[in-house]
């Protein structure tokens, strides 16, 4: 298994595009600014197949951490919210197998 990298995705849609790798940059950069903007805004960006990103708000709780100064001592964990990613029905076949 590898990890691919933001350029090794780009080289890759670049490759797709059968264009130069500045068009292969562009546009993987206007899909995820596209993304990025929608989830700013509150939006749910579902791209059938693939999956969903969404925003989801978690709510304070508390936690012992295991390091540190409060290691073992109840801390709070404000609320919060962060971005979720639900996969979808092709890429739950896909890395399946």
């Amino acid at each position: 298994m590898a990890t691919l990298r933001k350029s090794d995705v780009t080289a890759r849609v670049t490759g797709k595009l059968n264009g130069s790798k500045a068009e292969g940059e562009a546009a993987l950069k206007a899909v995820l600014d596209v993304i990025q903007e929608a989830l700013a805004d509150g939006d749910r960006v579902v791209l059938t197949g693939f999956g969903s990103f969404s925003v989801r708000d978690i709510k304070a709780r508390k936690v012992k951490p295991f390091r540190g100064d409060n290691a073992g001592k109840l801390v709070t964990v404000p609320a919060h919210r962060r971005a979720g990613f639900t996969a979808g029905t092709d890429l739950n076949k896909a890395t399946k197998g």
